[in-house]
């Protein structure tokens, strides 16, 4: 049985059908609140999700890299991370798709698993920040289960698996990067048997106080690229620079119902 056979059985009924940003398929939430409780359904059915964050940089990536484009378009769940996939599917669709970031849906999640007495494990980024983040959370929420642990410096994947099975985790989250994460989670899915995966980014650098988020009125107008712009120009214009031809794609497949060519890079 293929991959999208199994997605198309397992599809959870209440999540809503997804809409397609230039190839990849992004699941509309209305809310946070309905994002949640699909999470809820898929551990109490115990279901394996696998969700990804998609924004416009992912898409433009994907684009030119075949195994990436692949990888998201299989995945369970591609959440609205960007404000630049609304807007996109405003420009083609006629209607926008409400933000769920990753960074917000960690921390709902966190505190819906403190309540509901979820094991949560939390995989990547250095040992400092790593233990920072845990140290942090545990005051954020007293009662939340962190039932593992590991930074994102190993060379073993198996050995990683085989501590998550063990610790029975209900939720992994990986934070080594976009689209590293990713890639580790798809390869290794199918021995995984936490329910739930994604991968959270700077995520625990965030808890941990280690990176500063964007402050409240970037957050809710979306537009948290450009403080990130404002604070560090030089490293973030070469990731960003790429937003102007995600754009101009999408404007040409609205105006000529295709989306412009583009050279794939051989891996």
């Amino acid at each position: 049985m293929t991959m999208t056979e199994t997605q198309i059985l397992n599809k959870q009924a209440h999540i809503p059908s997804p809409i397609d940003i230039m190839g990849i398929p992004v699941i509309p939430f209305e809310s946070y609140d309905q994002a949640l409780k699909c999470v809820e359904e898929a551990i109490d059915s115990n279901r394996k999700s696998f969700w990804v964050a998609i924004n416009p940089i992912k898409i433009y990536n994907a684009w030119h890299k075949p195994e990436l484009l692949n990888l998201l378009r299989q995945t369970d769940v591609g959440i609205c991370d960007g404000v630049g996939v609304s807007v996109a599917s405003r420009i083609l669709h006629g209607r926008s798709i409400k933000r769920c970031t990753g960074c917000d849906l960690f921390f709902k999640l966190l505190s819906l698993a403190s309540r509901k007495k979820w094991g949560v494990y939390l995989l990547g980024a250095s040992a400092e920040s790593n233990a920072a983040a845990r140290s942090e959370l545990q005051k954020m929420y007293p009662n939340l289960r962190i039932v593992g642990w590991q930074d994102g410096y190993f060379e073993d994947s198996r050995r990683i698996i085989e501590q998550i099975n063990s610790s029975r985790a209900n939720l992994l989250f990986v934070a080594m990067g976009s689209p590293k994460q990713e890639h580790w989670i798809w390869r290794n899915r199918q021995a995984i048997e936490a329910n739930f995966c994604m991968g959270v980014g700077g995520s625990f650098d965030i808890a941990s106080g280690g990176l500063r988020r964007a402050p409240k009125i970037f957050r809710m107008t979306g537009t948290e690229f450009i403080f990130r712009l404002m604070i560090e120009p030089r490293k973030r214009w070469r990731i960003q620079k790429v937003l102007f031809l995600y754009f101009l794609r999408v404007i040409h497949k609205r105006l000529f119902g295709l989306a412009a060519p583009v050279e794939i890079q051989k891996n």
